[in-house]
């Protein structure tokens, strides 16, 4: 009977294993909004709308504001 239990259980680890690859890993994904105004939040209600994320303007070399949005996603 305990070998028959710990054979259960093994198998449920591994086939629980196997659904997180089958299924992809989480991370943080990055997306640049060119036609955002960085004006009065508008950045980030859009983002939010979007991707459910949260955005931030930021200053560029050329010294123009672009919208970076970060959100959560599945990476393949």
């Amino acid at each position: 009977m305990i070998k028959f239990t710990f054979l259960v259980v093994y198998m449920i680890l591994i086939l629980g294993l196997m659904v997180n690859e089958i299924q992809g890993k989480q991370g943080i994904c990055h997306k640049i909004l060119a036609d955002t105004d960085c004006g009065l939040g508008s950045c980030t209600a859009l983002c939010l709308q979007l991707w459910k994320g949260t955005g931030k303007c930021v200053a560029t070399n050329d010294g123009s504001l672009i919208c970076l949005c970060n959100f959560h996603c599945i990476i393949s």
